[in-house]
């Protein structure tokens, strides 16, 4: 259940942190600005292990490539530097503007939110500079007019940034809420062996037995995806497997949205080229039935995206492929597999752990938005409201 909290509001100027390292601040409109710092930007995440997939240039450039054409959003990117003009942190921020005439709300958002696609998103920021950081970027927002809200989305636990902006927003009285979100996980041990014994055992079957008769009965291949010339016809498959399931149960699905797919073109060209990519295709008799949509960065193995024939649905084909998919990034030495933002029951039988995304919605200064927030955190208690009462009655049912 989100969590929502409720406060008010001052503000500050400029930016002595309370740390005594007082950064500058630099202003990108225009994603080939931001991309001028990309050897900085790669440096800060190679030093930061809080950092995911996601807040890499080849997740957030063909992300902005993609979605920040829509003429409501403009790209709002900061750029933190320290006295000696280096590089300690990047806010890769769009301002994204909604109309009631003759109204205009703006709302800053981190580049990768707003598609239902990212998970994970941060600022990235030189381990020590985070306090710093969230007080010069609240000092920058208190004498900047360009914003009514700031919406933070699914920042992760690990985010000291979160944290600090959290208690800095407290210190200042300015209105926030916040909700989290569960993300899932699998702690992957050494061997495939170790996995398979922590599961229930009336559920591993589904990873063993049945992969087995699979083999038994049909001609079986399971391929990766590692050239680019294959990619596309890769994609495609995953995009028609996907949509065959949500079709038949009356869903639009994710790849109705042509966007979407031009999305996915471009990044995973980008990760394959990386060697970050793990996209796996089970076939049966020559047909492709399956498909897993998978990137590895570090030591953690994102489930994106997944399809499979609803044909083939009493095979258990979707079982079949992430079972072979987790024992080759066990073997690989991966050592998470992380499903990502939301808690779909069939993930918990896969022995998985759960942690929580925050998503941080703040107003300061500006009317419009403190009105604005107040707005979201009466529609969220009705959501809560109306989400309890109808599992009681559900409840009373049964």
């Amino acid at each position: 259940m989100p969590n929502l909290s409720y406060q008010l509001a001052n503000t500050g100027t400029r930016t002595r942190a309370a740390a005594g390292r007082q950064l500058s601040v630099q202003l990108c409109f225009s994603w080939d600005e931001l991309n001028r710092s990309r050897d900085a930007w790669e440096s800060l995440l190679l030093k930061n292990y809080a950092n995911s997939i996601f807040t890499t240039p080849e997740w957030l450039g063909p992300w902005w490539q993609t979605f920040g054409s829509e003429k409501n959003r403009k790209l709002m990117s900061l750029i933190f530097l320290d006295h000696e003009n280096q590089v300690v942190a990047i806010a890769p921020l769009f301002q994204e503007c909604r109309f009631f005439p003759p109204l205009r709300l703006r709302t800053l958002r981190l580049v990768g939110a707003a598609s239902g696609d990212s998970d994970a998103l941060n600022f990235i920021v030189r381990p020590g500079y985070e306090r710093d950081v969230a007080e010069a970027f609240l000092s920058w927002l208190s004498r900047e007019r360009v914003w009514d809200i700031c919406s933070l989305e699914t920042l992760t636990r690990h985010s000291e940034v979160g944290s600090h902006l959290v208690a800095a927003l407290e210190r200042r009285g300015w209105r926030s809420t916040r909700e989290e979100v569960p993300n899932l996980y699998i702690d992957l041990p050494d061997t495939w062996k170790s996995y398979v014994e922590s599961l229930d055992p009336q559920f591993r079957p589904l990873l063993t037995r049945y992969p087995r008769r699979l083999q038994s009965r049909h001609l079986m291949r399971v391929s990766r995806c590692e050239r680019i010339q294959d990619l596309p016809s890769a994609l495609e498959t995953l995009f028609r497997l996907h949509q065959m399931r949500w079709t038949q149960a009356g869903e639009p699905g994710a790849f109705s949205n042509a966007t979407r797919q031009t999305f996915y073109f471009r990044m995973a060209e980008e990760f394959l080229r990386r060697g970050w990519l793990e996209f796996w295709l089970l076939e049966l008799d020559h047909e492709t039935v399956a498909a897993q949509f998978c990137f590895r960065y570090g030591n953690t193995v994102y489930l994106l995206q997944e399809g499979f024939n609803p044909n083939y649905a009493a095979e258990k084909v979707g079982y079949a492929l992430r079972a072979h998919v987790l024992q080759q990034m066990i073997q690989a030495g991966a050592r998470r597999y992380d499903f990502l933002g939301g808690a779909d029951p069939y993930k918990l039988k896969f022995g998985v752990r759960q942690e929580s995304y925050l998503n941080l919605h703040f107003a300061g200064p500006s009317l419009l938005g403190r009105i604005e927030l107040h707005r979201r955190f009466q529609a969220g208690l009705a959501r809560r409201w109306l989400k309890k009462l109808l599992t009681e009655a559900s409840a009373g049912r049964s």
